[in-house]
């Protein structure tokens, strides 16, 4: 009895070209390197600790509490209120978001 399946007939690549320095899964794992260094760069590329609003009686201070906490949106604010001749006192911190959501720190000049 004659099987419809022969497996002589199956035609294979050479497993060279699978361990090859340009193999399928070498060129896959490339590319998740270079899509993680992306996301590095943009992430790095972004203003962390920024002055949203700010005169000379307070200082509203976006960061991100993940690469810079609160203790350079102090630096920023303490920067700010100095160039009005004041001192920053801490008022009160807001977290919004899910995860990694923007938290804001809002300073007193006085």
């Amino acid at each position: 009895m004659l099987s419809v399946y022969h497996r002589q007939n199956i035609t294979r690549e050479p497993i060279a070209q699978h361990i090859g320095v340009e193999g399928p899964l070498r060129g896959a794992a490339k590319g998740c390197v270079i899509g993680v260094l992306t996301c590095l760069l943009l992430l790095s590329a972004c203003d962390a600790v920024q002055i949203v609003e700010g005169n000379e009686t307070h200082v509203s201070i976006r960061y991100d509490g993940i690469m810079n906490g609160l203790d350079q949106a102090t630096q920023l604010a303490k920067k700010a209120c100095a160039e009005h001749g004041k001192t920053a006192k801490l008022r009160k911190t807001y977290y919004e978001g899910l995860g990694a959501g923007e938290r804001f720190a809002f300073f007193d000049c006085v």
